[in-house]
């Protein structure tokens, strides 16, 4: 058995609770989540990575079609190394939708500080999805892209006794209406890892950091898939 705990994310893990296939049903959520739905089966893939088997599956993308001019920000505080390559990827993607909509403008993210004063935001899931919209109307946006990685307690490793079996890492990706706090896109990527040997701590923080970066790759996908430009072409 793996000695690592999930971290209990009090958001979060009530939606891993109601997890139906691999659609979430969220609490915090005023408004229907667009592609959660969907009848056709999530993406499955397995890759080798460093001699590690990694399987996943990503929510298969919906389009979503974004108004002239809208305005998209990301939305997240890092409580690690490996949540701040997330947020690197994702802003990368974000930002690589202008090459397919033009007219799309990328708000740079400010300091959570600032936010923390200005709405006493909290991170680590406590935040509702209309609390994040009011965040968004602060920060001039349209939509927030928001992401909370859900994976074991690497505060629970010990020096030379990981016996990891398996190593799993949850990525659910939204983006939300600042007008409205509806929930228009939600990906959900998942990733697992066959170990089935003793690790170091090192070596899982390495595992982790590794897994949480393919998840945030099938989520970046499955969000620059989805969104598309409503402006007419003629």
């Amino acid at each position: 058995m793996n000695r690592c705990s999930i971290t209990q994310r009090p958001m979060l893990w009530t939606w891993l609770l109601g997890l139906a296939g691999l659609a979430f049903a969220t609490s915090s959520c005023t408004g229907p989540i667009v592609n959660s739905s969907t009848n056709e089966p999530p993406l499955e893939t397995s890759l080798d990575h460093h001699g590690v088997q990694f399987d996943t599956t990503t929510s298969r993308p919906i389009p979503f079609s974004l108004a002239t001019g809208s305005k998209l920000g990301l939305l997240h505080d890092d409580r690690d190394e490996g949540e701040r390559h997330v947020r690197v990827t994702l802003e990368q993607a974000i930002f690589s939708l202008k090459a397919s909509i033009p007219s799309l403008v990328v708000v740079e993210r400010r300091s959570i500080d600032d936010l923390q004063k200005e709405f006493q935001f909290q991170a680590r899931g406590l935040v509702k999805d209309q609390d994040l919209a009011k965040i968004g109307h602060f920060l001039g946006l349209d939509y927030v892209v928001v992401f909370d990685p859900i994976y074991h307690d690497l505060n629970e490793l010990y020096g030379l006794k990981n016996q990891i079996d398996t190593w799993n890492v949850v990525l659910p990706l939204k983006v939300i209406a600042v007008n409205t706090a509806e929930v228009k896109l939600h990906c959900l990527a998942t990733v697992k890892a066959k170990v089935g040997r003793q690790m170091k701590a090192s070596e899982v923080r390495l595992l982790n950091q590794e897994a949480l970066s393919v998840a945030a790759t099938l989520a970046s996908q499955c969000l620059s898939s989805s969104l598309t430009d409503a402006t007419p072409h003629f």
